[in-house]
Formats: C-alpha cells, sequence, structure tokens
C-alpha cells in the first residue's frame, strides 16, 4: 500500500506535492485547535442570526 502512495506522490507535480502539504498543515492545525475554529463558527452564526 505504501509503495503504491509513494508511487502516485512521486508522479505529482511540485506544485500538487506543494498543495498536498499545506493541505495536510491546515487540516493539523484545524485538529490541533479544534476548539478556537467551533468557537469561531459559534459567533459567526450567532451574528448573522442575531439581527
Amino acid at each position: 500500500m505504501f509503495d503504491k502512495i509513494k508511487t502516485w506522490y512521486k508522479a505529482q507535480t511540485d506544485t500538487t506535492k506543494a498543495l498536498i502539504w499545506i493541505g495536510l498543515v491546515a487540516v493539523i492545525g484545524i485538529i490541533i485547535r479544534w476548539d478556537a475554529v467551533i468557537a469561531g463558527i459559534k459567533h459567526g452564526f450567532s451574528f448573522y442570526s442575531s439581527k
């Protein structure tokens, strides 16, 4: 399985490889700051629903 992923990754362009890494870092950041993300979403919805 890892060989298949490794082969697929090597076939990607440099731009695609960079976007994959940026996406992974973003997902890890969201997981680490999950409470802050949820608080921001709640704040945004309460802003629009309070009008």
